[in-house]
């Protein structure tokens, strides 16, 4: 009978390959190498593990590195046989650790080369593949750089660019040229949001649409979708698709430096000085025009500010998110009590509608006694009156006309870009249509194949009907311009409270007016306003003649009908 030290040792096998770029065969040849060595030692293999297309740095990440490393205690192998002490890993903290629990678990660990590794042997290894991957990443990294010096693309797949070709339809490494299908929905996103439309709906919009999302067809991992974040993403940082300056035909590399977390093992990235940044102006690649660049910049500064006067809770404990929710009213968030100094809130509808403070109705005559309410009908006219009579100027005019022209220039290049994406998802449909038809010819799954023909004959058939209502219109301004003009500022309050563009029109109004204060006078029966900010002036000039008069530099006006709070 053979005792336990005369039987075969038991070997446990693991083979690694880096990258995809890598031949995948490199695992078997790892394991003939150890499986040849094993045989000459007389040694039984027992188990083998292998990771595919993992780098060497990555410890728990690499899934059968981990089930390798939780197998030691298991006390099903003696030996841990590798090609060599890198394929195990790269990292010196990683294959410390793995070298210290095989000790601990009394299990070997060996190479094809370099037989039993001891700690000299494991400290002279870790050493290397240190200074190895830091030579590697220097090699890389100055590389990339000559590229992007020289204009070219420092890699990676950019939303709105396919690879390069030349004259003959050939590929050119480090070259990009513009995909206009993905350009048409980069102009799209550019001026949804520069005409208000949130990233939210913009996202929603594209998912409804079923615009594919920037990561279909790479290795990223996401759920498939649009979000916020893909479109807004970090200004400072230049992520998201409304900070990628090449969209301007400008080209930013080293912004960002990228390192692993030592405990989680995932990639953070840290801003680096603009100093270190290195700029390329690439005009022929520009997607967006400057001006419509320069319009969604303007808004991200406004949503910026907006967001900084806003502290955790306000004075009337309300969350930032509740102060910073989307403005139903032209006022919201202007108005406040000039006794306790608190926001004044909303109540009632249509004509009825009334501001009143908050604190003396939710929190009682002890925080503040309040006073009659003010009816918007009468705010609402009085504050604009200053805006109303600045914007009749011919100049003023003469601005809206070049706008509107310019708008509907706008309009037709969103519809030729509405038209493209319209086409080719056409051309899309039709393609998977063939190929049904094809499968179906040779009976493959009939009934689920003409189901499916029937929606794409569904969807074919809307977009036929569609199409002409996106053709791109006639640049020409209507004849009767001046006097839509004329009323839309007799109208002015009206129009600027309707629910489309009333919380772009708040936004603008924020910037004229840093508060209001509504004051009670009870010998006039009225309230007052005062004014912070500068649309003042402008009231001070304007609205007295017709809604009022000036007391103390503030604005006074008649109150409606109103309870007392």
């Amino acid at each position: 009978m053979t005792t336990s030290l005369e039987a075969p040792r038991r070997v446990a096998l693991y083979a690694r390959y880096s990258t995809d770029l890598q031949n995948p065969m490199s695992v078997e040849d790892q394991f003939r190498q150890a499986e040849r060595y094993a045989k000459q030692q007389g040694w039984t293999i027992v188990e083998r593990f292998s990771d595919s297309a993992v780098s060497g740095t990555a410890g728990r990440t690499r899934p059968d590195f981990s089930r390798l490393s939780d197998a030691l205690h298991h006390g099903t192998f003696d030996i841990v046989l590798a090609e060599s002490l890198d394929r195990i890993s790269r990292d010196q903290e990683h294959l410390a650790g793995f070298y210290k629990a095989a000790k601990t678990a009394r299990v070997e660990v060996h190479t094809v080369g370099r037989g039993k590794v001891d700690a000299l042997t494991l400290g002279l290894s870790s050493m290397m593949s240190a200074m190895f991957l830091e030579e590697l990443s220097d090699k890389v990294r100055r590389g990339i750089e000559g590229k992007v010096l020289k204009g070219l693309s420092g890699g990676g797949r950019i939303y709105g660019y396919r690879p390069g070709t030349d004259e003959r339809g050939a590929p050119v490494k480090g070259t990009l040229a513009i995909d206009e299908i993905e350009a048409a929905v980069v102009r799209s996103i550019f001026h949804d949001y520069a005409a208000g439309v949130s990233p939210i709906k913009i996202a929603s919009r594209l998912n409804d649409e079923g615009i594919p999302f920037p990561s279909v067809g790479s290795k990223r991992k996401s759920s498939g979708h649009w979000k916020q974040n893909t479109i807004n993403g970090n200004a400072a940082r230049g992520t998201g698709i409304l900070n990628n300056e090449l969209y301007v035909g400008r080209r930013i590399w080293n912004r960002l430096s990228y390192t692993k977390h030592h405990q989680t093992e995932k990639k953070r990235s840290t801003l680096n000085p603009e100093s270190d940044w290195h700029i390329v102006e690439v005009p022929e690649l520009s997607i967006v025009n400057q001006e419509l660049w320069d319009a969604v910049k303007a808004r991200q500064a406004a949503q910026t500010k907006r967001r900084s006067k806003v502290a955790t809770t306000d004075r009337n404990g309300l969350s930032s998110g509740q102060t910073l929710r989307r403005r139903k009213y032209l006022l919201s968030g202007l108005l406040h009590c000039g006794l306790c100094e608190g926001r004044m809130t909303v109540a009632g509808s249509g004509k009825y509608k009334t501001y009143y403070c908050a604190n003396a109705k939710e929190k009682g005559p002890s925080v503040c006694t309040g006073f009659r309410g003010l009816r918007e009908s009468v705010a609402l006219p009085l504050v604009l009156s200053g805006l109303r009579d600045d914007l009749m100027k011919p100049e003023a005019y003469a601005r809206f006309r070049d706008r509107v022209h310019h708008q509907l220039q706008a309009a037709q290049g969103t519809a030729e870009d509405t038209l493209r994406l319209h086409d080719a998802r056409v051309r899309q449909l039709e393609v998977e249509e063939r190929n049904l038809v094809a499968l179906a010819k040779q009976g493959l799954g009939v009934q689920a194949l003409v189901d499916e023909l029937k929606k794409i004959e569904t969807d074919l058939a809307r977009l036929a009907e569609t199409r002409d209502k996106i053709l791109p219109p006639e640049i020409e301004l209507p004849d009767d311009l001046p006097e839509l003009y004329q009323e839309l500022m007799t109208n002015l309050a009206a129009n600027l409270s309707e629910e489309t563009v009333a919380d772009r029109a708040a936004d603008e109004l924020h910037e004229l007016v840093d508060r209001i204060v509504v004051h009670w006078d009870e010998s006039a029966r009225g309230h007052w306003l005062a004014i912070e900010g500068n649309l003042g002036e402008m009231l001070r000039k304007s609205a007295p003649e017709e809604l009022g008069a000036v007391r103390d530099g503030a604005i006074f006006a008649e109150v409606g009908c109103g309870s007392r709070i």
